[in-house]
């Protein structure tokens, strides 16, 4: 009986470090279905493939990336990949977000970013390229999750497609916070390549999947109502951190 329970102490021990190192994320609702999501697959170009005279710039980047890892903002671009997109963008929009402190803003950001985050797997699954640090077969700025990337695909990136969605989401509620959130939504995009995670033909193909992205949600009714409520939301939080 002894033995038994220090088998499961380790088992639960092992199981429990396992789940540290997996990024799970759970997204609100979405508001699109497959049929009125954007295909990127219809409308994004060909990834530059290396004997493409295109890829030098992805090449280009990709050296320009490992030179800023050991900068602050290789620093920020490590701390960024497992972030929650409501803590990476708290700051610049002014007010924390998180589910518990505003539900209607979560909802709605978090659902749009949810049908970036499909829109993108559609075309990832579809391009199936090579993440870079795969591509070289050199080390990324962040070795614990390597193994686990290397079997998902580089382009476009989800991790900017779903920053811009966010970013462009929250300034239809804050409209004057619309330049530091877009810049912000840049420098998140732009940590993917510092990583070693993805190219910069793919986060630049990802502000095209995103811009698509908005415009369907643009013409969406749950969508439009749910921006109401986080709008409301935010003007009476607003308010009170006023008084």
């Amino acid at each position: 009986m002894k033995q038994y329970r220090q088998w499961m102490i380790a088992f639960i021990l092992i199981l429990s470090g396992a789940f540290s190192y997996a990024q799970v994320v759970v997204y609100p609702d979405p508001f699109l279905t497959d049929e009125t999501r954007p295909d990127g697959t219809k409308f994004l170009p060909n990834p530059p493939d290396v004997t493409d005279p295109a890829f030098c710039n992805d090449f280009y980047f990709y050296q320009w990336g490992k030179l800023q890892r050991e900068t602050a903002f290789g620093e920020q671009s490590k701390k960024d990949g497992p972030m929650e997109l409501y803590e990476a963008f708290s700051d610049v929009f002014g007010m924390t977000i998180s589910p518990a402190l505003t539900p209607e803003i979560n909802k709605l950001a978090g659902g749009a970013s949810g049908d970036a985050h499909r829109a993108n797997k559609r075309a990832k699954n579809y391009f199936q390229r090579k993440r870079p640090f795969v591509q070289f077969a050199e080390p990324s700025l962040v070795p614990e999750t390597e193994e686990e990337e290397a079997k998902d695909y580089s382009y476009p990136s989800g991790h900017a497609t779903r920053g811009y969605v966010y970013a462009m989401t929250l300034a239809l509620i804050e409209p004057d916070s619309a330049n530091v959130l877009m810049k912000r939504a840049y420098d998140y995009a732009l940590g993917r390549v510092v990583t070693g995670y993805h190219y910069k033909s793919d986060i630049d193909a990802s502000a095209i999947l995103a811009a698509a992205v908005m415009g369907a949600l643009a013409g969406n009714d749950a969508f439009r109502k749910q921006l109401d409520k986080a709008r409301k939301e935010y003007a009476r939080l607003k308010k009170e951190k006023a008084n």
